[in-house]
């Protein structure tokens, strides 16, 4: 569930509200973006009062998220996130592409494979080192 303040909400007031929210199991996690403040709850909401939620004067909305990825939602977490590996930055403008194989047999078979992928574009390598699924017995 995610519950929309309004504009300039005081911080004071916030923590009054995460404290109202405290006495049940759902986790808070504040968003402060550039105008808004968003609170997004994770866990058992059904629990919740929403009449009581709708009764505080900063809460601008509140949105019921049904997937269950809820921390990774775009509808709790707008913004891109961007990740930084060596130089090349995952989640930003670019399409990065990551490729290589399964499992690494050998150092001869990595290298190149690597400069294949690289070739054909690819910014990042990856390689499959164990896999816990495969029993050692399957070779």
């Amino acid at each position: 569930m995610i519950l929309v303040l309004k504009n300039g909400t005081k911080d004071e007031e916030i923590l009054r509200i995460r404290e109202m929210l405290s006495k049940y199991d759902v986790q808070v996690n504040p968003i402060v973006g550039t105008g808004t403040t968003i609170l997004g709850l994770v866990g058992d909401t059904s629990v919740l009062d929403i009449n009581s939620i709708y009764m505080v004067k900063s809460v601008e909305k509140i949105i019921k998220i049904q997937e269950p990825y809820k921390k990774s939602n775009r509808k709790l977490h707008p913004e891109n996130t961007v990740v930084k590996v060596g130089d090349v930055e995952i989640g930003g403008p670019e399409i990065v592409i990551m490729a290589g194989p399964c499992s690494v047999e050998s150092e001869e078979q990595i290298t190149d494979i690597a400069r294949n992928v690289k070739a054909e574009g690819a910014k990042i390598l990856r390689g499959g080192a164990w896999k816990p699924r495969t029993s050692p017995y399957a070779f």
